[in-house]
């Protein structure tokens, strides 16, 4: 009888810590989330910036802020100065089936945006808006076919991803001060008109491939340069790198903005 109940025993005792441990789950891996991109995705302007690389990584980025909220690993591979071409070539290691998103912003360098806008910053109207009209000819005849190329790649090797693009916003209102650097309202005009272009065109080629697109144009509304809330830096002296992107405050834009296609 004794040996019955001790077996007994160690058979209930079994039988509950197998209970306990079918109770208890077993601790998921965080999901993992890839940002590619270049300046604007990397969070130049928002200060904090990683050391040891020369890509201006911020702290502040909505990548960073998008990886917190949602407690996921976070692939930051977003860099200052990039183009589709090395978004494809540096950018692109990480990707796998098992990534679940991906954010991708990139497009402005590919057409010149920043030597536009130094052409603009002076007093010769007509160099400026001859600068903007290149890079309009850009948008619609180069840029589509490198974001073809480029959301191509990544599809096929982010294959089981929810892939969204992220735009880039207006960055005047019409108003001057020190920080546009004499840009003209007229030529204020003219950068957003290809701005908007750039949106446009990059929207159409990311719902062609049934990707979202995270537009931050309404959200900048009102907090353009000049503005009396800016979530973007004009003109910084002694940094050509953050002049003209998102504050920390345009990177918390840009977060509700892109995590709402998330």
């Amino acid at each position: 009888m004794r040996f019955r109940t001790l077996a007994a025993l160690s058979t209930m005792a079994v039988a509950a810590s197998v209970s306990v441990l079918a109770a208890t789950p077993a601790q998921a891996a965080p999901l993992m989330y890839a940002a590619l991109g270049d300046s604007y995705a990397s969070g130049v302007g928002a200060g904090d910036y990683q050391s040891g690389n020369d890509c201006y990584r911020s702290a502040h980025a909505y990548p960073e802020q998008i990886a917190w909220q949602s407690s996921e690993a976070l692939f930051f591979d977003a860099c200052s100065g990039a183009k589709t071409a090395d978004v494809s070539a540096n950018q692109l290691g990480h990707l796998s089936g098992a990534i679940e998103h991906v954010t991708v912003g990139v497009g402005g360098n590919d057409i010149g945006f920043s030597s536009v806008l130094g052409a603009c910053a002076g007093t010769d109207t007509a160099l400026c808006l001859g600068a903007i009209e290149g890079a309009k000819a850009k948008i619609s005849d180069v840029l589509p076919g490198r974001l073809d190329a480029l959301y191509t790649e990544i599809r096929s090797k982010a294959t089981q991803a929810l892939i969204v693009v992220v735009g880039n916003p207006r960055l005047f209102s019409g108003a001057t001060c020190a920080s546009t650097l004499a840009i003209t309202p007229e030529e204020q005009s003219a950068l957003n008109e290809a701005a908007d272009q750039l949106a446009e065109a990059t929207k159409t080629v990311a719902t062609a491939h049934g990707f979202g697109f995270a537009d931050p144009r309404a959200a900048f509304t009102g907090h353009e340069v000049c503005s009396a809330d800016p979530y973007i830096l004009g003109y910084v002296p002694g940094s050509n790198v953050e002049s003209f992107h998102p504050t920390r405050a345009g990177q918390d834009a840009y977060t509700d903005v892109v995590m709402a296609k998330l």
